[in-house]
């Protein structure tokens, strides 16, 4: 018989950090959140790594943060995992979306050789430099660093909103400011 059979018991031990009911999490459960994040990412590498960073944050945990849990542990990790893959998802989408607003015209030619490049480098390094100085940084953390909207306020200490704000007039100025400079 299971000594975690109940699970009011297991989330208590867990609370208590206790590494055997961690192990029999792990082990009864892993496998099965793994066919879960599967059916949800449809990749199988980013699934495992995944339950794997979970496992790893659940060891983690705050307990003291979490109040009172009680239920079946088995929709606590089923709904921890399930919206783990969501952002995942989420955050794949936010990187597209960027990547393709950072494509270039069809029009564009590559810089016929390194002196040209350097001098592009240096048109956006003089214009990044006219941004505000927070426009800057909010802009170099979502397109030069990839973080996302949700980071970078965290990072900042400001909104999603103020940092979606910041990265449109960002975006804006640096177009006025590289549009005569750019060939």
């Amino acid at each position: 018989m299971n000594k975690y059979e109940n699970d009011m018991i297991l989330w208590q031990k867990l609370k208590e950090r206790d590494p055997d009911a961690f192990g029999y999490v792990y082990t009864t459960y892993r496998k099965w959140l793994t066919v879960v994040a599967y059916g949800i990412v449809q990749q199988e590498t980013e699934s495992q790594d995944l339950v794997q960073k979970f496992f790893v944050d659940l060891w983690q945990m705050d307990w003291s943060k979490t109040g009172a849990l009680t239920g079946p542990i088995k929709n606590f990790l089923f709904i921890s995992i399930r919206n783990r893959c969501l952002n995942y998802i989420r955050h794949n989408e936010i990187m597209r979306k960027r990547a393709a607003r950072l494509q270039l015209p069809p029009d564009y030619e590559p810089p016929a050789d390194i002196l040209e490049n350097k001098e592009l480098q240096q048109h956006l390094a003089d214009a990044m430099a006219q941004l505000p100085a927070v426009r800057a940084r909010v802009f170099k953390l979502g397109y030069l660093h990839q973080f996302t909207r949700q980071q970078i306020a965290n990072y900042l200490g400001v909104s999603e909103a103020t940092v979606k704000t910041h990265m449109a007039l960002a975006l804006k100025d640096l177009r006025n400011l590289l549009k005569n400079k750019v060939y």
